[in-house]
């Protein structure tokens, strides 16, 4: 999944990205908040910051 695809399905609300390939993702400058990684690859993904809620 890419950066696009990402920001898309965020914001047409969805949160749970759970076991989704997120490698190599440059997500700098955005903000997720609530989103669900659980299991998902976020090797070389960079400028992750996750808040827990």
């Amino acid at each position: 999944m890419n950066r696009d695809e990402i920001l898309r399905l965020y914001t047409a609300g969805e949160r749970d990205f759970s076991s989704v390939d997120l490698s190599g993702v440059n997500l700098k400058d955005v903000e997720l908040i609530a989103v669900n990684f659980r299991n998902a690859n976020l090797s070389n993904a960079t400028s992750l910051v996750i808040s827990h809620w």
